[in-house]
């Protein structure tokens, strides 16, 4: 047995590993070129403009500069959505989301410089937000350095204040003297209603008439203007130190995406080091000399399209996932109890509910967004991931198996995620209940949603694993050993996967995957909790958190993931603060919505009936921890993992949420299947 499970752990690592390395070959990490900054930057804001409105008929001006420029789509995302041009500017300022409550004052002019109206009420209000944004960070990080920052335009203003709310050179329109007067110079080329104006090409005109030769400018659509809903908007980058090719930054990791404190940090990089509090990085290019810019134009424009389609579908797929989900098991469950026995159908069917999450991150791999009805070539290209997923788990003979099916798509779950994040979350990106950086979530790493299909395929994985090596009413020590081992391999290289500062990126995800692991070994082994080993589990969960957390840490300001800002916040003094911030975001979720607040009820139901088998709740499962004793083992692993889940991410309450949509229809079936098997017997 024991060299059996050596071969097969160790295959199965292996496999998963050349995989991995094959993938990584095929989509290798392009080369990046840094951007220098040989003289003045200039940063122009047209509030609200995307890729659709930068064709060769609408604005040839700006359409030639593909021919020299870097480009992206940007994620304008501030504290709000949409993101209001006010609220744009004012994060420029603070290299991360800051509230002007979309206010554009006009600033006060006094000789040279100028100051912004109620900057005191701007600065109180967002050091009490989450996150506490340094507003005015940026000019006074240049003023420190003895280098001026000019704002041409009122909504420049915002972004080229200091902390007290000076601007030191102010112009109204974008002159010589104005392009000339500072090292940095925002310009706001919006209208009154902080929008675009009509034309561009002539509203920019004077800037470039105005720029000196080797001068390096940002062109940026800066906010979602007055659109009711958020969408990538458009950015370039041209100047003699600039490659022309695809933007990127290490805080997206994904070429042709960066975010608004991007643009901030590329900025605050010519100072030398990024500031410790900063969220973006500088934009690099990945050089491309030899696709047409016609194409350029239109490769952005469907990236930009990809990101609003899986918007437009997420929140139906939820929906309809969901309704099909409740009928399903909700109609299985009381043909069970009225008849006695499970339907046939039951199984499958719950199976194949439970594909569903998996099938989705597939069909990302197909361009169902582009053209004709979007929607329904999503559906189609759910359905036919589902069919294959389900395919899978019942053609092999671990379908004799009560628990085989469950397995295989638990895998197969754990696979592609893993996969996914291991090669960049090119899946996750738009999957309906992936990332969605539209709505401010990450470019890559593992999302919360997304954490909780799989965490709960690991430890479904593991636990299912174990159970085809452990027959307990004959149960060999070396086979209740290797069974928690099984678990223990699997909890940890999930771990390991999900909280990599490449990968996964997760700074509350491997606490509850350890501990819920911990806790299922644990249970196998028939070990006794005790506070010595209860604190042995904390600190060894500890100790891998801190040592990814540190590992990432040291990269730099430019480079750090979640866990990285995370001891660098500690290091500041505001470790306690973001832990506020989390619980008061988790609290503001679990209040938004009746759906919502169930979820911890459900919560604590299920821990009543999987801890008190006597109970009311758990009487009517008895009879399955009886057939599959270790099943209950893995259900509290699940409630572990969900539950340390919920209170350490500050949308913590969709990992049950997430989780249950997969492990509830897999536990459903294998019950299913241990009824049949039963009563057969």
């Amino acid at each position: 047995m024991l060299r059996r499970w050596v071969i097969v752990v160790g295959g199965v690592l292996v496999a998963f590993v050349v995989l991995s390395l094959a993938l990584t070959r095929i989509t290798p990490e392009p080369v990046r070129s840094a951007i220098t900054q040989p003289g003045p930057v200039v940063v122009v804001g047209l509030p609200g403009a995307q890729w659709a409105d930068v064709t060769q008929q609408r604005e040839p001006g700006l359409s030639a500069l593909l021919q020299i420029a870097g480009t992206a789509s940007l994620t304008p995302k501030a504290t709000t959505t949409p993101t209001c041009t006010a609220d744009a500017w004012l994060s420029l300022s603070a290299a991360e989301g800051a509230d002007a409550s979309c206010r554009m004052p006009e600033p006060r002019v006094s000789g040279g410089g100028a100051t912004v109206p109620g900057w005191s009420s701007l600065r109180s209000t967002n050091q009490d937000a989450p996150g506490s944004p340094d507003i005015g960070m940026l000019a006074s990080s240049f003023a420190g350095r003895d280098q001026c920052v000019a704002a041409v335009g009122r909504g420049a203003a915002l972004a080229a204040a200091d902390r007290d709310g000076k601007v030191e050179r102010y112009f109204s329109s974008p002159t010589q003297a104005a392009m000339s007067a500072c090292p940095v110079t925002f310009v706001d080329l919006g209208t009154s209603a902080g929008v675009a104006p009509a034309d561009i090409d002539k509203a920019i005109q004077p800037v470039f008439t105005n720029i000196q030769g080797s001068a390096t400018v940002i062109i940026t659509g800066l906010s979602d203007g007055t659109d009711d809903e958020p969408a990538p908007r458009m950015l370039m980058t041209v100047g003699s130190g600039v490659k022309r090719g695809a933007l990127t930054s290490q805080s997206t990791q994904q070429t042709g995406f960066v975010t608004a404190p991007d643009v901030s940090a590329t900025v605050l990089a010519r100072l030398g080091d990024q500031p410790d509090g900063s969220v973006g990085s500088p934009l690099t290019v990945r050089p491309d000399r030899t696709t047409p810019d016609a194409e350029i134009a239109t490769d952005l424009r469907a990236a930009d399209l990809k990101l609003m389609r899986s918007q437009d579908v997420s929140l139906p797929y939820v929906v309809a996932a969901g309704v099909l989900a409740v009928l399903v098991l909700g109609v299985g469950a009381w043909r069970w109890r009225r008849r006695g026995a499970p339907p046939s159908w039951l199984g499958p069917a719950a199976v194949t509910v439970a594909s569903l999450p998996v099938a989705s991150w597939l069909a990302s791999a197909v361009p169902w967004w582009r053209g004709g009805p979007t929607t329904l070539w999503f559906v189609v290209a759910v359905v036919v991931a589902a069919a294959l997923v389900v395919s899978v788990a019942y053609a092999g003979p671990w379908r004799e198996w009560a628990a085989g099916p469950p397995l295989v798509v638990a895998a197969i779950t754990l696979a592609v995620m893993a996969l996914d994040v291991v090669t960049g979350s090119q899946l996750q990106l738009i999957a309906p209940q992936g990332l969605q950086p539209l709505l401010g979530g990450r470019y890559h790493g593992m999302g919360n949603a997304a954490f909780g299909f799989f965490a709960s395929a690991a430890l479904l994985l593991g636990g299912l694993s174990a159970m085809r090596l452990v027959w307990w009413d004959d149960t060999d020590e070396t086979d209740v050993r290797l069974a928690a081992a099984s678990v223990g391999v699997v909890g940890v290289a999930a771990a390991v996967v999900d909280g990599h500062p490449s990968w996964g990126a997760d700074l509350g995800g491997p606490p509850a995957i350890l501990a819920a692991t911990a806790v299922v070994v644990a249970l196998i082994l028939r070990v006794r909790p005790t506070k010595r080993r209860v604190a042995l589990l904390l600190l060894g969960v500890l100790a891998f958190v801190a040592l990814a957390a540190w590992l990432d840490w040291r990269r730099g300001p430019g480079s750090r993931s979640h866990l990285g800002r995370f001891v660098q916040q500690i290091a500041d003094g505001e470790a306690l603060g973001v832990i506020g911030d989390k619980l008061a975001g988790n609290v503001g979720l679990l209040f938004s919505s009746p759906l919502a607040l169930l979820v911890p009820v459900v919560l604590v139901l299920a821990w009543v009936a999987v801890l008190r088998p006597e109970g009311r709740l758990g009487r009517p499962l008895q009879w399955l921890w009886d057939e599959l004793p270790l099943l209950r083992w893995v259900c509290v692993g699940l409630l572990v993992c969900w539950s340390v889940a919920f209170v350490l991410n500050d949308s913590g309450v969709g990992v049950p949420a997430t989780g249950a949509q997969l492990a509830v229809p897999l536990l459903v079936a294998a019950a299913a299947a241990a009824w049949r098997d039963r009563t057969a017997d």
